[in-house]
């Protein structure tokens, strides 16, 4: 159920009937968004992921995405299911097809970042999250013990966007995605040691926080994150999520990234909580 105020409450996927259900309250440029706004934008982002990678795919990953690739308008009952064909499908391809199948969207928009970043001047979206069950520092470490122990699947599962998320060493993350509003993939390298200077403020009221640079392939900082957190006095925690782009791409990239966030780490708290309670 979703309220007006964009608490959405769910109970948690094989819980008891004892479970606490989960409330969670994305909010953008201030605003509430409800969990329905956020499930409708990752079932379109489902559809166009499916589409892109259908092409030459083997009869039985195809068959793996029927659902997703029919005439009918998204489906917000399968989202869930939808979410998990669709990274069994990217695991099943393997990280080199992959790359093979990103080769062509990479060649133009490894030199776009480069040539965007080039003025050194940063702007950012933004997105918070309201869980209702968890901590700021329980979510920091599950999140950090995916990364570390290269988890593809939790990676990958979050938003339909992620076509490569693989950790070449701890603390650090190569990742293909389609960033919001982008028509094309993009590489980079994010290094979480790494963040000197990162160009979005820290928060004092917000004491857990991770942070470092997006790199290029040949090292040029091409964004940045920070993504502070903090535990709520009623319980449950508050995620300040934060992107830096290069100022001088189109305004409504860093408008439609706040959908990517808001998608991304509402799957990701919820496997944090659900991690919980087996």
């Amino acid at each position: 159920m979703t309220t007006g105020l964009g608490l959405t409450h769910m109970t948690l996927s094989g819980a008891s009937a004892a479970t606490p259900t989960l409330g969670l309250t994305a909010s953008i440029n201030g605003r509430a968004i409800g969990r329905t706004s956020v499930l409708q934008w990752e079932a379109r982002r489902l559809r166009v992921a499916a589409e892109r990678l259908s092409h030459h795919l083997p009869a039985g990953l195809t068959a793996e995405l029927g659902t997703l690739l029919d005439d009918s308008s998204p489906s917000l009952e399968t989202v869930a299911q939808d979410r998990q064909r669709l990274a069994d499908v990217k695991l099943s391809l393997g990280q080199e097809e992959i790359r093979d199948r990103m080769a062509s969207d990479l060649a133009i928009t490894d030199r776009m970042g480069v040539l965007a970043a080039a003025v050194d001047e940063w702007s950012t979206s933004r997105c918070e999250i309201s869980s209702s069950v968890g901590t700021a520092q329980g979510f920091l470490d599950w999140f950090n013990a995916c990364m570390d122990r290269n988890d593809e699947r939790a990676m990958l599962i979050a938003n339909p966007d992620h076509y490569l998320i693989d950790s070449p060493r701890t603390g650090a993350q190569e990742v293909i995605e389609v960033t919001g509003g982008a028509m094309l993939a993009a590489r980079f390298l994010i290094d979480y040691s790494d963040n000197a200077g990162v160009p979005i403020a820290r928060d004092p009221l917000f004491p857990v926080q991770t942070s470092g640079w997006a790199r290029s392939g040949d090292d040029t900082k091409i964004g940045a994150v920070r993504h502070q957190f903090r535990n709520n006095p009623q319980g449950g925690f508050t995620a300040k999520l934060a992107v830096a782009f290069p100022a001088t791409l189109p305004p409504w990239m860093f408008s439609e990234h706040q959908w990517h966030l808001a998608c991304e780490f509402s799957n990701w708290v919820g496997g944090y909580v659900a991690s919980t309670r087996t």
